[in-house]
């Protein structure tokens, strides 16, 4: 997950305790074992796996490290001859500078001169010319009264759009609408993108010259599934080059800026511009895939075992310090003498919790409903393992009932009370409360709603194939006044979030039954979801479950 870096926030917890669901009977709580998650933690985190990068030897190792722990369990393998491996189709790609080109009204403008003409992962070459439309922010939101394309056919153009969102929409929404812009722009028919950026000529140059140097790593999209296949080359402009394309236009681009500081739902200005724009891009490209390591335990009810619950945790890390030729995820360290950014709390624990969660299943009572397990691969490069297996499930998409994500669990304090991130999007809050409960934890409202935690790690995917999800991690409350209010957790992400520090014998102490405790909770949600005579829901006030939910 990426996480901003913001000071301490305080937390007050909502103390919701609840009885087990009408008509489900009471499981006995788990005892997992503190030594089995140090276990795994250690040999994920350790410096021979350095860092389980995508498309690193460190990273097929830890994937075939919890192959093997699944197969121990006796889990079902889901993927390809038998095996737990589902491969992510994946590949480094950055844009060919010396080849990009903008041309506005016959005049050549190269890559880096004044424009970043956009790499394309999925249609490699193209070149396109278009009439230009400008479209305000590019955003549809009708729930606030607010559509960029209200009235007007983009259908075979470019769109002009404004960096930036309007004001007034709630957080998880803003970071929606923002992540849209390009599927927005397809699905209302464009062919390209053009973006005002507030780019001085020289910041143009520095960022298209980085950009090109370093390559980003995205999901090889199978033909057709990917808004770059319809919106297939796309450009973002300095002040300079931006101010141009208005000229001779009913308003300038000065006075658009002025005129979009309105609220969400007001009218913003959209017309066409009086220009012809071809942007010719090529991408460069280096396939390679990694794993998703899939197990399965058979539900043993006959009316509901068709029915999945997936429980997910991201095997990946972002390598050692100086393999950053990606331009996503670098490892940040200060001593040159310890270069592995390890990963043990990001996401070794929470794969350990994973695992030893399936134990528990195995080990009681056989769950009513099916059980998923997957350890995710690149998360860290923008949740591609899961949009992959979201988009490509290994059991029907329409059986899957709910997902439960691990992202994190920062276990270096004793935690009081826990985060369902999105819990009160669907029925799985109250499960989560419920589950919680029984082990005398509280669940808690999120504490950083800024940051958008519910669209930011691997269960927004399956949020996305409208799954009821919820991410859990440790809360901000602890019984030790050290770390009350929310300092242990945001003390680690400001001083070992993405640092060689996020391991284990050194400077950060992790508490290995703090993990245990976790991995309780983690099962006991679980178990309540695959063992409810319904299956979860989402609320009918949910952005997310009216926006996606008839994609599954």
């Amino acid at each position: 997950m990426k996480y901003l870096l913001t000071a301490s926030t305080g937390l007050a917890a909502l103390g919701l305790f609840f009885a087990p669901a009408s008509g489900q009977e009471e499981a006995s709580a788990p005892n997992i074992s503190a030594s089995s998650i140090e276990a795994h933690i250690r040999f994920l985190a350790s410096d021979a796996l350095a860092g389980r990068d995508a498309g690193s030897e460190g990273y097929v190792i830890a994937a075939n490290y919890v192959a093997a722990q699944m197969r121990q369990l006796g889990l079902e393998p889901m993927g390809e001859n038998g095996s737990y491996m589902v491969d992510v189709p994946l590949h480094d790609v950055m844009a060919d500078a010396s080849y990009n080109k903008f041309t506005l009204d016959g005049v050549d403008f190269d890559h880096g001169d004044h424009v970043y003409v956009s790499l394309n992962p999925s249609q490699l070459e193209t070149e396109i010319t278009g009439d230009l439309v400008f479209v305000g922010y590019g955003v549809s939101a009708p729930d606030h009264g607010h559509d960029d394309y209200a009235d007007i056919d983009v259908t075979g153009k470019i769109v002009v759009v404004l960096d930036g969102l309007p004001d007034g929409l709630p957080s998880e929404e803003r970071a929606h609408h923002g992540s849209s812009t390009r599927a927005n722009a397809a699905a209302h028919g464009a062919v390209g993108m053009i973006f005002l950026t507030e780019w001085s000529a020289d910041e143009a140059t520095e960022f298209a010259t980085e950009s090109a140097a370093r390559p980003t790593t995205r999901l090889t999209s199978a033909s057709g599934s990917s808004p770059y296949d319809q919106v297939v080359a796309s450009a973002s402009v300095d002040v300079e080059l931006g101010t141009q394309l208005f000229e001779g236009a009913q308003m300038s681009l000065t006075e658009v800026r002025e005129a979009m500081g309105a609220e969400a739902g007001a009218t913003h200005p959209r017309f066409a511009l009086p220009h012809s724009v071809t942007i010719r891009q090529r991408t460069l490209s280096v396939p390679f895939s990694d794993p998703n390591v899939v197990g399965m335990i058979r539900g043993s009810d006959p009316a509901l075992a068709h029915e999945v619950v997936v429980l997910t945790a991201h095997l990946d890390h972002i390598g050692v310090v100086g393999d950053d030729m990606r331009s996503d995820g670098a490892c940040r360290s200060e001593d040159e003498n310890d270069l592995v950014c390890n990963g043990a709390v990001d996401n070794a624990s929470g794969v350990a919790i994973m695992i030893e969660t399936a134990r528990e299943f195995v080990e009681t009572a056989a769950p009513r409903r099916s059980v998923l397990f997957i350890a995710l691969a690149a998360e860290e490069k923008g949740l591609l393992g899961s949009s992959h297996i979201a988009r490509n499930p290994v059991v029907p998409g329409d059986n899957i009932v709910a997902n439960v994500n691990l992202d994190m669990p920062v276990i270096v304090y004793e935690f009081s009370d826990v985060l369902a991130f999105g819990g009160e999007h669907s029925t799985l809050g109250p499960i989560a409360a419920r589950a919680a409960a029984r082990l005398n934890i509280e669940v808690s409202p999120d504490p950083v709603p800024e940051q958008n935690v519910f669209v930011r790690s691997d269960h927004y995917s399956f949020v996305q194939a409208g799954i009821p999800s919820i991410m859990l991690a440790t809360g901000f409350s602890s019984p030790d006044p050290r770390w009350d209010q929310g300092e242990g957790f945001m003390g680690f992400i400001t001083t070992h979030y993405h640092r060689q520090t996020d391991q284990l014998d050194g400077e950060l102490e992790v508490l290995f039954e703090q993990g245990a405790k976790f991995a309780e909770i983690n099962y006991m949600i679980a178990r309540e979801i695959a063992d409810g005579d319904e299956r979860p829901e989402w609320n009918e006030d949910s952005f997310f479950g009216n926006l996606f939910s008839g994609e599954n």
